[in-house]
C-alpha cells in the first residue's frame, strides 16, 4: 500500500497537483512500515519537494533532515534542504549543505548550480555591507585645503654691477617688511638662503592669498648687499653681481645646457654713467664734458667774487668825493665805466662806454 500511494503521488506531482500530492506522500509516510530506511527517506525528500512548491519551507527542511539522518547518501535530500534554507533566507547554511552533497556526489548538476547561486549572492551581500557601513561612517573632517600660492609675474632689469627684480604687489608698507634669514608669513619676507639663492614670501593686502617666490639663481650674487624697497605698487629687490654677466634669465634651471663665458672681475664693477644718443661718430664723454662746465662756473664765481672784493675795499678806503663819482659812474654808464675823480664825474652825465665790436642799446622795459 506504501508503494501504491507514493507512485499516486510522483503522478499528481508531475500534474502540479502538489496538494494532492503532499497528502499522498503523507499516507505513504503512514502506510510505510519502516523497515527499508532508503525508501522511507525517499519518500521524506519527495514530501519536501512538495512542501517546496507549496512553500511550505519549514516542512521542507524537516522532512529533508529526517531524510538525511534515515540515508546520508541521499542526494535528493541535501538538494531540497539547501532550497529550503535558502528560501528561509538562510544562504550560508545553504551553501554548505550544497557544499556536503557535492561531496558525495561531485557531478551533480543542480547542486552545483545552487551552490554558485548562493557564492555570488553571499558576496553581492557582503560588498552591499562593505559599502553601507562606509556610507554610514561620519565623514572625516577634511583639513581646509590652503589657496594655492598667487600667480604674480616678476620682472627685471640689470646694469653690469646691479640687478634689480620687480614684483607687482600693491598696498604694502615700508613698516610692514621685515628682512630675515628665515622664512614667516609676517608681512613680506625676503631671505638670502646662499650666494646664489633667493626667497620671497608674503601675503597678498587684497586677497589675503600667500604669494612665495623661491629661486635658484642663474649667478652668484654678493648676498651681504642685498637690499629691497617697497613703493606703492611694487616690491623691488637689488642683487649685486660677482660677475659682469649679462643675465638672460633669473633661474638657473632655464640655464641648463646653455653656456655664457664670464667676465672677469678684477675690480668692483661700478655702474656706468648713463649714455645719450648723439649723431656724433665720435663718442663723447657726457661726464667729463658736465665736470668741466662745473668747473668753470666755479671758476667764473670766483673771478666775480675777487672783483667785488677789490670794489669793496676801494669804496671802503676812498674819501666822501671818490665814493660819489664810484657811485655816480657806475650809475649812468650801465655799469660800463668806473671813474674815481670826482671833479670830472660831477661836470656832467657818465656816457656809456661799451667793449670794442659792442654797442649800448636802451630798451624799455
Amino acid at each position: 500500500m506504501s508503494k501504491q500511494a507514493f507512485e499516486e503521488a510522483n503522478e499528481a506531482f508531475v500534474d502540479d497537483k502538489y496538494e494532492e500530492a503532499y497528502e499522498l506522500y503523507t499516507k505513504a509516510l503512514t502506510d510505510d512500515d519502516k523497515t527499508d530506511s532508503h525508501f522511507t527517506s525517499k519518500i521524506l525528500a519527495a514530501r519536501a519537494q512538495c512542501a517546496l512548491k507549496l512553500k511550505k519551507y519549514a516542512d521542507a527542511l524537516n522532512d529533508s533532515n529526517n531524510a538525511i539522518e534515515l540515508d546520508e547518501k541521499n542526494i535528493k535530500a541535501y538538494l531540497r534542504k539547501g532550497t529550503a534554507l535558502y528560501n528561509q533566507d538562510l544562504k550560508e547554511e545553504a551553501l554548505k549543505t550544497f557544499v556536503r552533497g557535492l561531496e558525495i556526489d561531485s557531478a551533480d548538476e543542480q547542486l552545483k548550480v545552487w551552490k554558485e547561486k548562493c557564492e555570488k549572492e553571499l558576496e553581492n551581500r557582503k560588498q552591499l555591507a562593505a559599502a553601507t557601513t562606509e556610507k554610514e561612517k561620519p565623514a572625516a573632517t577634511a583639513a581646509p585645503v590652503p589657496p594655492p600660492p598667487a600667480k604674480i609675474k616678476h620682472s627685471f632689469y640689470q646694469t653690469d654691477s646691479v640687478l634689480t627684480i620687480q614684483i607687482p604687489i600693491k598696498g604694502l608698507k615700508k613698516d610692514q617688511v621685515q628682512v630675515q634669514t628665515t622664512d614667516t608669513t609676517v608681512g613680506i619676507l625676503i631671505r638670502v638662503l646662499q650666494s646664489s639663492q633667493l626667497s620671497v614670501g608674503t601675503k597678498i593686502p587684497s586677497t589675503g592669498n600667500d604669494y612665495s617666490l623661491e629661486l635658484d639663481l642663474a649667478y652668484p650674487i654678493d648676498s651681504s648687499r642685498t637690499s629691497f624697497n617697497v613703493t606703492g605698487s611694487n616690491i623691488e629687490i637689488k642683487l649685486y653681481k660677482r660677475q659682469a654677466i649679462q643675465w638672460t634669465s633669473l633661474d638657473a634651471q632655464s640655464l641648463v645646457g646653455k653656456t655664457q663665458p664670464p667676465v672677469p672681475m678684477s675690480r668692483p664693477v661700478a655702474e656706468k654713467a648713463p649714455s645719450y644718443p648723439s649723431s656724433s661718430l665720435r663718442a663723447k664723454d657726457w661726464g667729463q664734458i658736465e665736470a668741466q662746465i662745473k668747473k668753470d662756473e666755479k671758476d667764473n664765481k670766483e673771478d666775480m667774487g675777487d672783483a667785488n672784493t677789490i670794489f669793496q675795499q676801494l669804496y671802503r678806503d676812498s674819501d666822501e668825493n671818490t665814493r660819489r663819482a664810484m657811485n655816480k659812474s657806475m650809475s649812468e654808464s650801465g655799469g660800463t665805466c668806473l671813474n674815481m675823480n670826482w671833479e670830472e664825474v660831477s661836470k656832467g652825465k657818465v656816457t656809456c662806454e661799451p667793449p670794442d665790436g659792442m654797442e649800448w642799446k636802451k630798451y624799455d622795459s
